[in-house]
């Protein structure tokens, strides 16, 4: 399964490139930029139990872009070894696709947030183009807290600590960044309301999975003329044939795929409308109440659950409610999910049903009445703009968990 990642502080250009030095390609120099339509990073962070399926990823993408005709820069950064390394995906003068190697890294960790702000600065200013977007391949764990980060941040999976990200790092990451068309996360988990909300900023369109990915990833020979196009129409039907493909899988165990795609530029005033649910006396008492058993859950041990299944759980006489209800339609452009949304990885079978009435397309967490065993979790949910923007520091039951100067 794959899993998810997190980001850091700001940092000048210039500071930014400086710490980048690497070994160049064996021409001595980088290809020479070329404005294009679209510059497509694809970031994956390897050095993990997912090497084999991001190495198929790359032959993927390439027979994807040989069935395109946009003019695209298309760059893999691969830490899927001890030298990090940053691909260019091209055509020929003929058409023909090509993979070029620009440069080679110091053995690095790909999810420090310096180290992944670099890379990504790097490349879009190396590789300009009118539409922007990425992909962050790797494990995840949705909005969920992770202590085992570098520079005390945390997403994906690296070497033996498991070093990850936080969508907090994350979000700080993109903020020195150029602003995307798209986010993309192949990754576990990463639908989530938290995610969208933290890099509204920083994207148009999210696309993501608000339950398990399968390891081998998105179908990229299939989907990348899709992304490409970089607007509502390509990625919508990018998320439409992520489903199609796992449906046509002979493996019966891969239907359980789910996926969204999130138009966060408009998400504000979702949490206007939380803010206003919470500011109801009587809703500020139920989430202390509230059993998360009876809610859809997307993955055993992960206290992620459907989102709007939880809001309903409020109170669906709360004219808010309805207001939430409606604005999330808006939002979410793009929704699909199999009969199942869980696999069991030792028996192959599927597990937790899915309902359409019980499926938003994004989860959230659901803390547990005894949060004595989610401190972390719980703790790290009241730093995150939503916490705020939402109106959860209105919840006694949330601001009990608050940290110190929150």
């Amino acid at each position: 399964m794959r899993y998810w990642f997190r980001i850091g502080v700001l940092m000048i250009i210039s500071a930014v490139f400086s710490a980048c030095e690497d070994e160049i390609d064996k021409s001595g120099s980088l290809p020479e930029a070329q404005t294009k339509q679209v510059t497509y990073l694809l970031y994956m962070v390897g050095q993990n139990d997912l090497k084999e399926y991001l190495n198929e990823n790359i032959r993927d993408l390439k027979v994807g872009f040989g069935k395109t005709d946009i003019d695209a820069n298309i760059l893999v950064y691969a830490d899927i070894s001890s030298m990090p390394s940053l691909y260019l995906i091209g055509k020929d003068i003929s058409g023909k696709v090509q993979q070029t190697l620009v440069k080679t890294y110091p053995d690095q960790f790909s999810v420090d947030p310096d180290v992944m702000r670099c890379v990504i600065n790097e490349v879009f200013s190396m590789y300009p183009a009118d539409k922007k977007g990425i992909t962050f391949s790797s494990h995840a764990d949705g909005s969920l807290y992770t202590d085992r980060t570098i520079n005390k941040r945390s997403f994906g999976s690296e070497g033996s600590q498991r070093y990850g990200m936080n969508v907090t790092d994350i979000r700080e990451v993109l903020d020195g960044c150029p602003d995307m068309d798209l986010v993309m996360f192949d990754a576990c988990m990463m639908a989530s309301v938290e995610t969208a909300y933290e890099l509204k900023n920083n994207t148009h369109y999210l696309l993501a999975a608000p339950n398990t990915v399968p390891a081998e990833g998105f179908p990229y020979d299939r989907i990348l003329p899709y992304l490409l196009q970089m607007d509502e129409v390509g990625i919508v039907s990018a998320a439409q044939d992520y489903m199609k493909y796992f449906e046509e899988n002979e493996n019966e165990w891969d239907d359980f795929v789910a996926v969204s795609v999130t138009d966060v530029s408009r998400i504000d005033l979702l949490a206007l409308y939380m803010d206003s649910l919470f500011q109801d006396v009587a809703v500020q008492e139920i989430p202390s109440l509230l059993n998360r058993t009876e809610l859809q859950l997307f993955e055993r041990n992960y206290p992620l659950y459907d989102y709007l299944h939880w809001v309903d759980s409020l109170g669906r006489s709360n004219r808010f409610v309805q207001k939430i209800r409606r604005e999330l339609d808006n939002i979410v452009v793009y929704k699909a999910h199999g009969e199942y949304s869980s696999v069991n990885n030792y028996t192959g079978l599927l597990e937790i049903p899915v309902r359409n009435e019980t499926f938003c397309g994004l989860n959230t967490y659901v803390p547990s009445n005894y949060s004595i065993n989610e401190k972390g979790d719980m703790q790290f949910f009241t730093t995150l703009k939503w916490y705020r923007d939402a109106g959860f520091w209105r919840v006694p039951f949330y601001k009990l968990h608050e940290k110190n100067g929150c």
